[in-house]
């Protein structure tokens, strides 16, 4: 029986600590640039499955991410990244992508944007 309570003890003690570690971890936020690496497969997958992606500049890999400076007047909470990108057809750009506010207004909820060059930056920035 001693055994029982000991066990039964320990899981509790567990249990507690991984509900705590859960709680302070939600309660962090996280930089944009941590964000901006986060996000960076699905800024393949954006523009991937977008016009510029299916037709014929295809990407080939893209670099580690980091994040841009956010022009004023730019959408609010909007995040700004950028990765050095190649393509299929050899050219290399950079690739800027934007982490847009969800809609629902809910924390920590974003939409990606991604497009290459400096055409691509100014698109995204004219997200309204």
């Amino acid at each position: 029986m001693k055994i029982l309570g000991i066990l039964f003890l320990a899981l509790l003690i567990g249990a507690g600590a991984f509900v705590g570690t859960e709680f302070l971890r939600v309660q962090v936020p996280v930089p944009g640039s941590e964000r901006c690496s986060q996000a960076a497969p699905s800024a393949r997958q954006a523009y991937e499955a977008g016009p510029m992606g299916q037709g014929r500049l295809r990407l080939a890999e893209m670099g580690a991410a980091s994040q841009a400076e956010t022009p004023a007047g730019a959408f609010p909470g909007l995040i700004l990244c950028r990765a050095e990108a190649s393509f299929a057809s050899g050219a290399r750009d950079t690739m800027w992508f934007a982490l847009v506010p969800g809609s629902s207004g809910r924390d920590g909820e974003f939409m990606v944007h991604a497009a290459p060059g400096d055409l691509g930056r100014r698109n995204i920035l004219a997200i309204r």
